[in-house]
């Protein structure tokens, strides 16, 4: 039995490697995942019923004038956020260049988001002055700190460092949908289905202390907060 699941389990690691070979060297395929993605989130996003609770409604007015902010969403959340942000400009998002990242990285450009490839705990450097460049140009950047290869609902980015230096708004985003598949991916990425409603839920921009350890426990406690809370809105 042992002997099975370990030739099992190195099956399964050749057959991802091969298809990673294989969506790199097929941009046709590479371009049709992306295009199915496109259509299906598009068509959730016009069937569903979408609610936005603000825990400062002040900030709803104040987010599409802010001179440059970040904005923290939990990775498996992703394919909610490209419909989150869509009222807002110059929103940009920081997404992994490897092969599946680059599937994600597509259907956001195809979203008419921009992209700052990289990431903050790989290369971070460029990716951290990408950040940082983009900020002063008065962009609005989401990033999922806990991406992006977790562990999941962690903080393993410079993300409440950078806002603390820059002295740039740091807003904890968060959701829950009534209706959702559950994907076999290291963070069981949510992937919403047609006709069901979803919750975001918004909080305040954090007020950093300049120490990250404390700085990450508490995005990733608000973080928490406001998936618990929209999970519990949802029951209601």
């Amino acid at each position: 039995i042992l002997i099975y699941c370990g030739a099992n389990k190195i099956c399964n690691l050749m057959l991802k490697k091969y298809l990673k070979q294989f969506l790199k060297q097929s941009h046709f395929i590479h371009w049709l995942i992306v295009r199915i993605i496109y259509i299906y989130l598009k068509f959730v996003y016009l069937t569903s019923k979408w609610e936005f609770v603000w825990t400062d409604p002040a900030l709803k007015k104040q987010l599409n004038t802010s001179n440059g902010l970040l904005l923290a969403l939990w990775h498996n959340r992703l394919a909610f956020g490209m419909h989150i942000f869509k009222k807002y400009d110059n929103v940009f998002a920081l997404a992994s260049s490897h092969t599946d990242g680059k599937i994600i990285t597509d259907v956001i450009r195809a979203m008419n988001y921009g992209v700052i490839e990289g990431s903050t705990n790989r290369n971070p450097t460029r990716a951290v002055r990408s950040i940082i460049n983009s900020l002063e140009l008065g962009n609005k950047i989401v990033i999922t700190p806990d991406g992006p290869r977790g562990p999941v609902h962690k903080i393993n980015s410079s993300i409440t460092k950078i806002a603390y230096k820059y002295n740039k708004p740091l807003i904890p985003i968060s959701c829950m949908a009534t209706k959702y598949f559950t994907l076999n991916s290291w963070d069981k990425m949510m992937l919403p289905k047609p006709f069901g409603k979803i919750i975001v839920t918004i909080g305040s921009s954090i007020i950093l202390s300049g120490d990250s350890n404390i700085d990450d426990n508490l995005l990733e406690n608000e973080l928490l907060n406001l998936s618990y809370k929209a999970e519990k809105l949802l029951c209601k």
